[in-house]
């Protein structure tokens, strides 16, 4: 459902560019010129070098649609999701930044299985996620962050993961980028009255391609591998881990108004019967009116907050 919903405004995005007649575009300090309508929301956007405490700061509420190798072969989990995500100067001389965010993901299991055989019926995941970027003049940008997950599942889980980019601007519309997923620690717990388990995370590495749109909406596209994935199953038992597999995904991100714009993800990891399928959609606010120029501006958040779509956990039976 909720790639059917991603796909859905990737269309309505792809219907809002074709009738927007402008000639413009947003500089990397979140500059922009427009043609009629279009100008007077760009004239909204602050300038980088006089961004505040919360200029570069967005609030989101969304649906989260989530299937992992955690939810042992017989679990999927739906509900909603709410993030806070802030950017800020941290070196101007050098244009280096830091971020800050955390994200609630409450869903409640979309299968019956675990309730017939007693075990919880839901799952709350709280991910916290800091680190520091740098955007270059040049057009290159990096970043690194970590990010920490607490999860209330069938067990209590505490789970942590790197993440490093690299962006290349090509042009004023067109951007390509890597990204790295790398485990940092796991944790051990237990499913029903005596089956020991290891949750991780999943080692990722995906190659990104962004287009920026005249209407100032964004869409991404990226693939990538996977490291290695259970595939045991709470009611079949044992069976071999999955190989290194096939990862693909999209983001897009359309401006409603200077202060709100609809985002969604999605990530995929195959094969989709025991690898994830993860997915959100939602509506964001920015309280210093920067959804025009979002993730454009120099101090704007490299990284969007961890999610069970960046942070897919493993499960190991022990």
């Amino acid at each position: 459902m909720m790639i059917m919903l991603l796909l859905a405004a990737t269309g309505f995005l792809g219907i809002v560019n074709a009738q927007t007649e402008t000639d413009g575009s947003i500089g990397m300090n979140g500059s922009c010129e427009y043609d009629e309508p279009w100008q007077a929301a760009c004239d909204a956007v602050p300038r980088d070098d006089s961004i505040g405490w919360f200029d570069e700061l967005y609030i989101r509420l969304a649906f989260d649609g989530s299937k992992q190798p955690q939810d042992f072969g017989v679990n999927a989990v739906a509900g909603g999701q709410a993030t806070m995500n802030l950017g800020l100067p941290l070196l101007r001389q050098a244009g280096i930044g830091i971020q800050a965010g955390t994200s609630i993901t409450a869903t409640s299991n979309a299968v019956r299985v675990y309730e017939l055989v007693g075990e919880t019926t839901g799952r709350t995941q709280s991910f916290t996620t800091l680190g520091l970027f740098q955007r270059l003049d040049s057009g290159w940008a990096w970043g690194v962050v970590h990010d920490f997950l607490h999860e209330d599942y069938y067990d209590d889980f505490n789970l942590g993961q790197w993440r490093i980019r690299s962006t290349y601007d090509l042009n004023d519309y067109n951007q390509i980028g890597v990204t790295a997923m790398l485990r940092s620690y796991d944790d051990i717990g237990t499913f029903g009255a005596a089956t020991n388990v290891r949750l991780k995370s999943i080692d990722q590495l995906q190659f990104a391609w962004r287009h920026y749109w005249q209407s100032s909406a964004q869409t991404a596209i990226w693939v990538g591998l996977a490291d290695e994935h259970s595939e045991d199953n709470a009611v079949t038992g044992f069976a071999p881990a999955k190989d290194e597999s096939f990862l693909f995904g999209a983001d897009v991100l359309m401006p409603l108004t200077p202060s709100l714009a609809i985002f969604g993800e999605t990530n995929i990891i195959t094969p989709i019967d025991t690898g994830t399928v993860d997915a959100y959609l939602g509506i964001q606010w920015y309280p210093g009116s920067r959804a025009y120029s979002a993730r454009r501006g120099r101090y704007s958040p490299l990284f969007e907050v961890a999610s069970p779509v960046s942070m897919a956990a493993d499960l190991i039976r022990l």
